[in-house]
Parts: C-alpha cells; structure tokens; sequence
C-alpha cells in the first residue's frame, strides 16, 4: 500500500493480532539514507548499517532477517509472497542508496583507484574480492563505504554511471574482468613458478595443486581424497605466499582435523621453509584446540564440554541420532542418506589423481585393512572393486537380473574354446558387461591389463556375443553413463538388449 512518500509492509490482519506481528516497515518512496520500522517505538535502519537481507521460512510463516551491524530485526507473520516482495524491495532500496553514494563524490573514487591500481599493474598478485575490499575500506567517505557494502549490486549501475568511473573500478562492476584477470594471472604464474613446485615438499606437484596453491580467492574449496596431495597442497600454498611476500609467516593459521596430520603439517611445513619445528611462526594447529584457545581467551577459563565428547562412541552416536530425526522428520533426506549408503558406501578412486604409485598403494591398503579383498553387495553377490559394487547395487535396486563372473565360452584366434568370467551377465538380453581397470587415456596400473582385455573383448566379437565395456570414467560405447552414479542414457539399444531400454 503507497500512502504518501511512503510504502508500508505488515503482516495480514490477523497476524497482526501475534506478538510477534505487530511490526511495521516504511520504505520512502525517494531514495533516502534510512527506513523506517515501528515496533512498539519508531526505529530508523540506516542503510550503511543493513548488512545482510535474508528470509526464512517456519512452520506456518515466513520470516524476513534484516542483519545490522550490531544486531538483527526480525520481521515475521508474512506469506512467502510478502516475504519475497519486502525482502526484495529492501534490497532495492538499499542498494539505491548506495548508487547515488558513489555517483556523488568522484574525488573519493580517484583515490579508491589509486589504491586498486599498483594491484592490478603488471598481474602482480592474484585479486580476490577481500583485496578489493580491503584498498576500498582504506579510503575514507561515504562513496568507498557504499562500494564495499555487502548489498552492492552492480547491475544497477547505468552506462551514464560507468563512464564517469576510473578504470580499476571496472574490478567492482563487472566480477568477469577479475575472473577473466585471475585466470590470465595464474596462467603466467604457473610458467613462472614451475620450478618452485618442481621441487617442493620432497615431490614435483600436479597442475591441479599447483593452481590450488597460486589462486588466493576469500574461500577456496579443494575436494580430494586420502593420501592424493591435499597436506603438499597446504605445504605449497604456505610456501608460495610466503615466497610472494604476500603475508607474513605469523598471519598464517594452517588448521587440521587432528592432532597427527597438525603435527606432520608442522613438519612439514618447516622443513620446506628451513626452519625447526619450534620455531616455525605460522600457527598450526585444530579446529579443535583452536576454538578451546579462543573461548578459554574470552571467558578466562577451559571451556566445559559435553559429557560425550571422551567417550570412544560419544561422538558417533550423537551423530547417529541427528541422522535418525531427520530420518524420521525429513523424507527428501530419508531418500538421499539411503541412496548414499548404497551407492556411495566408500570413495573408488583412480590411480591417476595420486602423485606416486606409492601413494595409491598407501590408499589401497588402508581402504583393505581390516577387510576381506571381496567386497559383499545388496545382492548378496561378492565383487572384487568399489565400483563394481556401486553397478551391482544400481542394479539390484532397479531390480536388473544380473549374474556376477558367470562362466561364458568363447573361441580364441585357433578355433579352441576358452572360458572367460566376464564381470555382469544380464540373462534377459544374453548380454555381457566387462568393467575395466582403463582410464580415459586407455592406460591401466596393472601390468598386460589392457592387452588382456583387447583380447577377451575380441573374443566376445568372435563368438558373436553381445558385450559392451565400461571404465573407470565413462562407458566407451555410449550406452550408460557411472560418471557421478550408475544411470541409464536416453538412447535405444539394439534388438538383443531389448531388456535395457530406459527413459
């Protein structure tokens, strides 16, 4: 409803009768620094101090949080639609506010640009957004505060707006020239330091770990697996920051999951930088003793800890019940943690995302200790590798006859019969499925692997049999697809595979 100058947002009628829907929110009509929000006393929001806008949703209602910098106001009793109008609508508002901020002082802008500027001359540095904001908080005035507020959105800048703004700033408004910058830096940066990762940590890192360490982003994601390079990763990248001059040794904090890899990566790190252990100046440590360190800082005593936490299985039994109420409470989760449990029982990792053939084996054991070189299924059939476990469950569950290792005969080069075990049988369609040890590149880690199954393949064509093969990465004749998860392609097998056709 617009009376006036104002738009005015509040719950329905008899919303209004909750405590917690006697709100009122008005947002002037102009562009102004401030709104207006009534609970009980009259309040004004600075839009400066609007840190974040989010909704969420309850029971019966949803919720729209309008974070301050010193506090957060909650604004309940709406229907979604509501919701998404005020929220959005504030959003608008604010960031209006602060396009009319940085139109207004172009002195301001030419210093945010001299700051920006001796960042981007000559690709010195990878530029992640906190280097941006960081040059930005350094200059003072309004102008700079709008152009680092967390709400800034560029695209509400107008072409009139841009072409009166420095160059550096294009950085800020338009996020593909940093992207397209860091990628054109980080390409020069790994010719450039070749030979530092050539030799470092006792090993010559892989393409990805190198990139991993040189781009410097607010948060950097790395998802890989045991014993594949994630500690020489770290090691690497506390190496290079260092050797760019980019931080000093104690504004690092490097933290593990437990005491053992913290200790190594201690270790590790100063034997790569030369120095003793104890007097390395990065901090290594846990997560753990980290956050004990902190709250016995700020309260001026250890913290107290559930009765849980010492005993063997307290940790994974409170783990067991939290899985067990969503369980009950959410069916969407329900659906997932089960298809989790049978087709992802374990990770299946390739030999070539290893550094050393050492490092595969060391994964091998560790994945074996403790258990049969048999692997059991859903079935109840017994494979030989994680994949083929994770194929024998899709298909049990899509309730696909299948004989694992069936005895097959086929005819060799001289006529003579040779029995073969191929891995899946599917009986309804006579058909033969090999899974192979065979990466992309048509290598495998086994000796004569690939000249064996060249020759069983060749045979199945002898006999006249239907076969088909699959690898590691993907099914080399397009039929499926056990990239992510076993599922079948939209495509029409021949006659004899009748049995196989999927929408």
């Amino acid at each position: 409803m617009i009376f006036n100058r104002y738009t005015t947002y509040r719950p329905g009628l008899f919303a209004r009768l909750l405590p917690s829907g006697r709100w009122k929110l008005r947002l002037p009509t102009a562009t102004a620094s401030s709104v207006e929000l009534f609970m009980g006393t009259r309040a004004e929001l600075c839009c400066l101090d609007i840190t974040d806008i989010k909704i969420k949703k309850a029971l019966l209602w949803h919720t729209v949080e309008v974070r301050m910098r010193s506090h957060v106001e909650t604004l309940s009793c709406l229907g979604e639609d509501a919701a998404n109008r005020l929220a959005n609508d504030l959003h608008r508002f604010v960031n209006r506010y602060l396009l009319e901020l940085i139109g207004s002082d172009q002195e301001a802008l030419k210093v945010v640009d001299a700051k920006l500027e001796p960042l981007i001359e000559g690709k010195r540095q990878y530029l992640a957004q906190a280097d941006l904001a960081q040059a930005i908080a350094s200059v003072s005035g309004l102008a700079a505060a709008a152009l680092s507020h967390p709400l800034f959105d560029a695209d509400g800048i107008t072409e009139a707006m841009e072409a009166n703004l420095p160059r550096s700033l294009s950085f800020l408004t338009d996020p593909d020239r940093r992207h397209r910058y860091n990628n054109e830096f980080v390409a020069a940066e790994l010719t450039r330091y070749a030979p530092f990762f050539d030799h470092l940590d006792n090993r010559s890192l892989s393409d990805q770990k190198r990139e991993s360490c040189i781009r410097l982003e607010d948060s950097n994601l790395l998802i890989a697996s045991a014993g594949s390079g994630k500690s020489a990763t770290m090691v690497g990248k506390v190496a290079y920051v260092l050797d760019k001059g980019l931080y000093q040794p104690e504004e690092i904090l490097v933290l593990a999951y437990n005491r053992t890899a913290a200790e190594e990566l201690k270790e590790r790190i100063a034997r790569q930088l030369g120095v003793q252990p104890a007097n390395l100046q990065c901090k290594v440590t846990t997560f753990h003793a980290l956050g004990r360190g902190i709250i016995e800082l700020v309260e001026a005593k250890p913290p107290q800890l559930a009765n849980w936490v010492d005993h063997p299985a307290g940790e994974a039994r409170v783990i067991a019940k939290i899985i067990e109420d969503l369980m009950q409470l959410d069916a969407g989760f329900a659906k997932v943690w089960i298809e989790l449990l049978v087709l992802y029982p374990q990770a299946d990792i390739p030999a070539s995302v290893f550094d050393s053939d050492a490092d595969y084996h060391r994964y091998i054991s560790a994945r074996r200790r403790g258990r049969d070189v048999s692997i059991g299924t859903l079935s109840g059939v017994y494979v030989k590798s994680l994949q083929e476990q994770t194929m024998a469950n899709w298909l049990w569950l899509n309730t696909v006859e299948f004989e694992y290792e069936r005895q097959i005969a086929t005819e060799d080069e001289d006529g003579t019969t040779r029995h073969v075990h191929p891995d899946f049988y599917y009986p309804a369609s006579k058909t033969i499925h090999e899974h192979l040890a065979i990466d992309s590149g048509g290598s495998s880690p086994f000796a004569n692997y690939v000249e064996h199954a060249d020759s069983k393949m060749a045979a199945y064509s002898r006999t006249k049999l239907d076969a088909f093969a699959t690898n590691q990465l993907r099914l080399t004749t397009g039929r499926f697809s056990f990239n992510s998860r076993p599922s079948f392609q939209n495509e029409k097998f021949s006659s004899n595979n009748e049995a196989f056709r999927k929408s």
